[in-house]
Parts: structure tokens; C-alpha cells; sequence
């Protein structure tokens, strides 16, 4: 609560009711007890949860998703979806992808050659294979240039992967005959888990905190269903408004009280 206490003493902020998308006025705030109440709606939700923004809706309006979520209703199933797309994050991940990956190919050749050369390939005239002390690199020095490079080409491959995502990728829940199917992905190279309805406890937005390369702390916000088993995570991907649309959807899908 005091990490509560400073947030709202210290700055201007006010939080946000997610269901009117109106303000809460300080006087129905409860910091001691972590209630902010909206009375448009008639409802109390946790402060903690709308300062850090991982409110779930439990009466989202279903029928009136935001850009990019679809919501889609039949006799026998319930698809609850959202697209990747992000044309600001596609930008900067093609450019760190493509310097990332320049650097790491102009190594990646020379491992190549190197191989190709101790296989007896033939390489072509415009070819100019690596040289060590005026010969050709050794045998030892191109395995050890392949275990050094992958690390480096994975993480290529990564970056291309999160680009790729950022411009066709998707996150989709379909719930059907009691069971429901995660796929996220690119199309057909979409990862998928099953699990059953009857065993889902609750749906809720979490952060993940992680360090980066340089120590730094971060937060990851995901979508985490409860089961009876292992937690089901998903959803890193999305933007905020679309995270927590589906995760109120799959909440009112899901959990019935």
C-alpha cells in the first residue's frame, strides 16, 4: 500500500474506470484498502489493478471489440481473437533485425566457405574463402566458429520471428464442445494447446518481471488462465486495449460464477 500511497500523492494520476472510461474522483479512492469505486457504474475495483493496468472486465461488452479483436458467437462455438499487427514495433524490429543479422552474416559466410571448402566443394571464381596465418582455417577453428555463431543465428531468427509476428501474426481461443484451443502465431506455424473448460479457476492479466541485458528491470503483461493443472500464458504480444479485451471475454466465457 505504500507504493500505492506514493503513486497517487506524488502525481496527477487518476484511475480510470475500465468499464464507463471515466475518471474516479479521489474521494471514492481507498488507498488503505485498495478500493477505487466508480459510481457510474456502481462497481468497486482494485486500485492496485488499475494502476498497473491489469483490470479484467468481467462485463465487457463483448459485441463492441476494439481495432484489431474479433469476437465471434454460433450455435456451438465461441472464437475470441486478435491480430499482432503493429506498425510502429514492426519498424524498429526490421531495423535491429537487419543490423543483427548483417553482422552475423558476414561471419556466417565465412563458416560457410570454411565448410564448404574442407568438403572439397568447389566454390566459384567471385568466391574468396577465409584465410588463417596465409592458409586455409582449420578444421578446429570452423566447428569453433559454428558453436560460437549459433547462439547469434538463433537470436537472428528470433528477431525475424517477432517481426513477422508484429505483421501477420495472431492470438486466437476457440472454445467448443468444452474444450478450448490456444493457437498463436503465423498462420499454419501457429503454436497450439488444448485444455479443458471444466478445469479453467479464472482469467487474469499478469506481469512478468524480467532483466535485460543490461540489468535493467522490466515487465512483461500476459494472459494467464488458471486451470487445475498448469497455468496457460499467452498473450505477451498484444497491445494493452487488446490484451485486455480478450482477457475479459475469456473471463466471462470461461468463469462462471
Amino acid at each position: 500500500m505504500q507504493v500505492l500511497n506514493r503513486v497517487f500523492s506524488t502525481t496527477s494520476m487518476t484511475p480510470t474506470c475500465p468499464r464507463c472510461k471515466q475518471a474516479i474522483p479521489s474521494e471514492d479512492i481507498n488507498v488503505a484498502k485498495d478500493i477505487a469505486f466508480c459510481r457510474n457504474c456502481d462497481l468497486s475495483h482494485r486500485l492496485s489493478d488499475l494502476a498497473t493496468g491489469l483490470v479484467v472486465d468481467d462485463e465487457v461488452d463483448v459485441n463492441r471489440p476494439p481495432a484489431g479483436v474479433w469476437y465471434e458467437r454460433n450455435n456451438c462455438s465461441v472464437v475470441i481473437g486478435a491480430t499482432h499487427r503493429s506498425l510502429g514495433q514492426a519498424f524498429g524490429l526490421l531495423f535491429f533485425c537487419l543490423f543483427w543479422n548483417g553482422i552475423v552474416s558476414v561471419f556466417l559466410s565465412m563458416a560457410v566457405i570454411s565448410t564448404l571448402q574442407h568438403l572439397g566443394v568447389t566454390l566459384s571464381s567471385w568466391v574468396h574463402p577465409p584465410t588463417s596465418r596465409g592458409g586455409p582455417v582449420p578444421v578446429g577453428l570452423t566447428i569453433f566458429l559454428w558453436i560460437f555463431l549459433t547462439p547469434f543465428i538463433a537470436v537472428g531468427f528470433i528477431l525475424l520471428g517477432a517481426f513477422l509476428s508484429s505483421l501477420a501474426g495472431r492470438t486466437q481461443i476457440r472454445i467448443e464442445d468444452r474444450q478450448g484451443t490456444l493457437s498463436t502465431g503465423i498462420g499454419p506455424l501457429s503454436f497450439r494447446k488444448r485444455f479443458s473448460t471444466a478445469e479453467v479457476r479464472g482469467v487474469q492479466l499478469e506481469e512478468r518481471p524480467w532483466r535485460d541485458s543490461r540489468g535493467n528491470s522490466r515487465c512483461q503483461t500476459q494472459i494467464v488462465i488458471e486451470t487445475d493443472g498448469n497455468p496457460i500464458k499467452f498473450g505477451s504480444m498484444l497491445s494493452p486495449e487488446r490484451r485486455r479485451f480478450v482477457a475479459s471475454a475469456l473471463k466471462k466465457e470461461l468463469v462462471r460464477s
